[in-house]
């Protein structure tokens, strides 16, 4: 699917102008989806064939390694679990948020499901499976020499440790100026996405970068691009794993209803950071 650029939020400045990128992290520097399902196989087995989340037809035959019908609708049931126990409170940690919504899925669709299923999905050591796009930590580690590099995730310190050392992820070698998780958001779940922006903003502007000089970059549209555009801010749009899990219908929504404005768009984080090299070159 063809896309236009949307106005920019901002006029945008020359690449090397900006002093801070900002990274979403799940879905944009971490690679998760894929990783969800293969750990739900277990369950998904004891599904019967007939079950919409089993359908295996490609979604696309235009978009290589498409996933299936049945793959997207599991991972929008699993993205409405997520959101709706990430408004309750007391507010778990994310470990517990993951064991949570195995338990209500299994509960959901019938599923016999064991409470030792449950804490496994939760674990460590699928937390810490979840890998880096490829590309992406060289990417991270060739920005770092022009810009102060700021994680920005509604993920919490807990699973952010667990990332960051990973051997999966290797987040940790790269040279962050700042980490914020979701504890330095504030407690209301209904606004993290609007929360997480404006605590960067405030952070920054409290250590000498004006807004105009930051550039918040990410994949998704919802959580991140639109609402970039809300608070003024500079975006670049990694187009990401979108379109293998059916995200075309949504990018041109976002567009056709001047939802997003974001400035730059790339296929990947390595793209990016090539065009950031290439204008350095001169």
């Amino acid at each position: 699917m063809a896309l236009h650029m949307p106005e920019p939020t901002v006029p945008p400045l020359p690449l090397l102008d900006y002093k801070v990128l900002s990274f979403d992290v799940y879905g944009s520097l971490i690679e998760y989806k894929a990783h969800i399902l293969d750990s739900f196989q277990p369950l998904l087995s004891r599904l019967p064939p007939s079950s919409p989340f089993l359908n295996s037809t490609p979604l696309t035959t235009t978009v290589p390694d498409s996933a299936s019908v049945g793959s997207i609708e599991f991972l929008k049931l699993f993205q409405r679990q997520e959101d709706a126990i990430k408004l309750e409170k007391p507010v778990k940690r994310f470990d517990e948020i993951l064991a949570e919504i195995w338990r209500r899925i299994a509960t959901e669709l019938g599923v016999q499901s064991s409470d030792d299923e449950a804490r496994t999905f939760g674990s460590e050591a699928v937390i810490s499976a979840w890998p880096t796009f490829p590309g992406t930590l060289d990417a991270l580690k060739r920005l770092s020499k022009h810009y102060k590099l700021v994680a920005l995730s509604n993920i919490d310190h807990f699973a952010w440790e667990i990332t960051a050392h990973s051997t999966a992820s290797r987040l940790g070698e790269v040279s962050w100026w700042k980490v914020f998780t979701a504890e330095d958001f504030g407690d209301d779940a209904t606004r993290a996405d609007e929360a997480k922006l404006e605590t960067l903003i405030q952070y920054c502007t409290d250590h000498g970068v004006k807004k105009e000089e930051m550039l918040h970059v990410a994949q998704s549209l919802g959580h991140d691009q639109a609402p970039a555009k809300r608070l003024g801010l500079s975006s670049v749009w990694l187009i990401g794993d979108g379109p293998r899990w059916g995200k075309e219908t949504e990018s041109k929504m976002a567009l056709e209803k001047r939802l997003v404005g974001y400035a730059w768009r790339f296929r990947n984080l390595k793209e990016f950071a090539d065009e950031v090299d290439r204008v350095a070159r001169g």
